[in-house]
């Protein structure tokens, strides 16, 4: 029999190979696209200095966000560095790309406004339009429901375009920044301001707008794009191939490392050499290498997973969003046409929160905020939903129940509140008002008459539940 040693010295190359990280597959270019990236030093690149999690410089003039993990793996793959020219805004960034002082842009849409200076690359990601708005303001699904109000977007986005010709009549203001947009909405100067759900998140986050909330999701949306300036037309082949030389691991693992997905290597080195000199065969090592390649797909799955419910869940709290409630709202909703059970919603406001957060700050805002999603879901029944539904508003459905029993699990949940112990010294209140879906009415009309009894429990003094009146008979 073969000694330890010397089956650890057979066995040691072909580990090596095994655990060898792939290394980056050559580009399929031609023999000009080569002969051209052969001559280039290096490739000028613009960005949007302010548009994170997707792109930013930071203060020490880095490009930083997506787009910049997009743009080192592309910069390996072609072989040739990228040099970030600075800019003061998206604008900017337009002007020098139009003036050749830029050879791409990180991203860009492809819109007819652009299309005698700019070029684009097929699409690597896909974000639908989102809506900031005030707490309170109507569940938007198509901006014909609200077109005559006023909305904000940062000059320069193709989604300023894209919207102007689906909508013609829309009143769209433009900004240099998106905090400046969002300080808009938040003193009532403009309805919604319009941009992606991660961009929105992020830069309330960023600025402490924490009050504002997103209320709709549009049909129209970025395709996220290579920008290419016409003045180098060779690139946009040559970004092409490196786009869809990009793997799907590639891709979340970037994705991961700005939406705080947790992603961990599968490989669990210790257990691997153990592996190896116990077994000692080279057959053990092919079998464990096929599990990890397994479990490697597994994770991708529950990554994807965890993907989809942050684009269901409150940011914040981790309970629903406004988004994920009205689905469910619809499908109570329809099971009610068909089985004729009935259902209702609670709306729950937070009294004077605004003294919390001008006294305590935002941070211990949220916390409280945090603290009364806790409570809710302890509080409420398998069958129910509760989800934010505004900066310090609730929405909880409850199925197959009335207006009085959801009225009774109301206030109990009125009366944990205040008995509780939050962060802050003092004692915090709620103001509810609960309404039943009745047969033939549309939902929003549901919601309206529920957020009309709340603001009797506010104009009534506050810490009490109210139930909506039925609409009188016709």
């Amino acid at each position: 029999m073969y000694s330890t040693r010397k089956l650890i010295k057979i066995v040691w190359p072909i580990v090596g190979l095994l655990m060898m990280a792939p290394p980056l597959m050559a580009l399929p270019l031609t023999e000009s696209e080569q002969a051209f990236v052969d001559e280039l030093t290096s490739i000028r690149m613009c960005v949007d200095p302010d548009w994170l999690p997707y792109d930013g410089i930071d203060q020490q003039g880095r490009h930083i966000g997506i787009m910049s993990d997009f743009h080192r793996l592309w910069s390996k793959k072609i072989g040739i560095p990228v040099e970030l020219v600075v800019t003061h805004s998206w604008q900017q960034s337009l002007e020098f790309v139009q003036t050749a002082r830029c050879d791409i842009l990180s991203s860009a849409q492809d819109t007819p406004e652009r299309q005698h200076y700019l070029t684009v690359t097929q699409p690597f990601i896909f974000y639908p339009f989102a809506i900031a708005t005030q707490p309170g303001d109507q569940f938007v699904i198509n901006l014909e429901q609200i077109k005559e109000r006023k909305f904000v977007m940062v000059q320069g986005y193709a989604g300023v375009d894209m919207l102007r010709r689906a909508y013609p009549e829309l009143q769209l203001l433009t900004v240099d920044s998106p905090r400046e947009g969002l300080k808009l909405v938040e003193t009532g100067q403009a309805y919604g301001y319009i941009d992606t759900v991660p961009t929105i998140n992020y830069q309330m986050l960023r600025h402490g707008i924490s009050h504002l909330k997103i209320s709709g999701v549009l049909e129209q949306q970025y395709a996220m794009s290579v920008g290419i300036g016409r003045h180098i037309p060779e690139l946009g082949k040559i970004y092409d191939k490196a786009i869809a030389n990009t793997t799907e691991l590639e891709r979340q693992k970037i994705l991961k490392n700005w939406l705080s997905v947790e992603f961990q290597s599968p490989i669990n080195h210790t257990l691997f050499w153990q592996i190896i000199i116990a077994v000692l065969l080279l057959i053990g090592l092919l079998l464990y290498r096929f599990r990890v390649v397994h479990k490697h797909n597994q994770r991708l799955k529950h990554m994807n997973a965890e993907l989809a419910h942050m684009s269901q869940n409150d940011q914040l709290t981790g309970i629903a969003n406004r988004y994920l409630l009205h689905q469910r709202l619809h499908q109570e909703m329809n099971a009610k046409r068909v089985a004729h059970h009935s259902f209702s919603i609670m709306i729950m406001d937070v009294d004077n929160f605004k003294n919390i957060n001008d006294e305590y700050g935002h941070d211990i805002g949220d916390k409280v905020i945090q603290e009364i999603a806790t409570l809710l879901t302890a509080m409420i029944r398998e069958q129910d939903l509760v989800g934010r539904w505004g900066g310090e508003e609730f929405l909880i459905i409850c199925p197959q129940t009335s207006q009085h029993g959801t009225k009774q699990l109301a206030e109990q949940i009125r009366q944990q509140i205040q008995q509780h112990s939050f962060v802050v010294d003092t004692t915090m209140t709620v103001s509810i008002g609960v309404s039943e879906f009745l047969p033939g009415e549309d939902i929003n009309d549901c919601i309206k008459r529920a957020d009309e009894a709340l603001y009797q429990a506010k104009n009534a003094g506050r810490n009490q539940t109210i139930l909506a009146p039925l609409p009188a008979a016709n």
